[in-house]
């Protein structure tokens, strides 16, 4: 019997399609769809900075840009997440970027605390809630955790529409393991954590709540051969 390991992301990549009824999640629907090749979007038309740059944010000048910097946090035993951070970022943005980092992050503390650790819930509602705890809940029923860096690049705030914005990030999880809950990496690893499918472009749809936090509404994936996977590869 093959043994079907969760992969890197949400386990449903492009089939929710249920009517988004508020104006906000509408945009950062059609923001979404913009960028990723599934939704008739034109590879020549797009803006895609790999680098990390904000969208629509103009640089400092050519040949000044900073690099981005790089911060690393355990997520569990022989687990870490390491996340390049885009600089320039103004208070706002950084907030929104936050929301995605975090969760992120805290996702992986899951899997490395074999469930037990369910702050990753409190970044995520709606759809995306919903993925990120069947994601979750794939690692806890199959009895697997996982070693090794899980990394996140190129991140930068592409759109922001009142209290809704989307944030684009690259997501490289060729340095992950999975593993018995003893540590001991399975014999057959799933096929997300080998080149090419390890690496894969995100979108993630964001709100800002009453109380003034963003979190997670919808995520969506390019996997490749999509064009814009390619481009997070290094």
């Amino acid at each position: 019997m093959t043994t079907v390991v969760p992969a890197g992301g949400s386990t449903d990549r492009r089939t929710d399609r249920r009517p988004l009824l508020t104006r906000w999640r509408a945009a950062a629907v059609v923001s979404v769809c913009a960028v990723l090749t599934a939704c008739g979007g034109s590879p020549q038309e797009r803006e895609f900075t790999p680098a990390g740059a904000v969208a629509g944010q103009p640089s400092s000048g050519a040949g000044t840009a900073k690099p981005p910097v790089a911060e690393t946090v355990a997520a569990g035993p022989g687990l870490k997440v390491e996340t390049e951070w885009p600089t320039g970022l103004n208070a706002s943005h950084t907030a929104i970027v936050k929301a995605f980092t975090d969760y992120y992050a805290g996702r992986w503390r899951a899997v490395g605390s074999l469930g037990k650790d369910k702050s990753y819930l409190g970044g995520v509602e709606d759809a995306a809630a919903r993925d990120a705890y069947k994601w979750v809940r794939g690692f806890v029923a199959g009895k697997w955790s996982a070693r090794g860096v899980a990394k996140l690049y190129a991140l930068r705030v592409a759109s922001v529409d009142g209290h809704g914005a989307q944030i684009d990030a690259c997501v490289d999880e060729s340095g992950v393991r999975v593993t018995d809950r003893s540590g001991t990496p399975v014999s057959a690893q799933p096929a997300w954590t080998k080149p090419p499918r390890s690496t894969y472009f995100q979108v993630a749809a964001v709100r800002q709540g009453d109380d003034g936090t963003w979190r997670i509404m919808l995520f969506r994936h390019a996997s490749y051969p999509d064009e814009r996977a390619k481009e997070c590869v290094r």
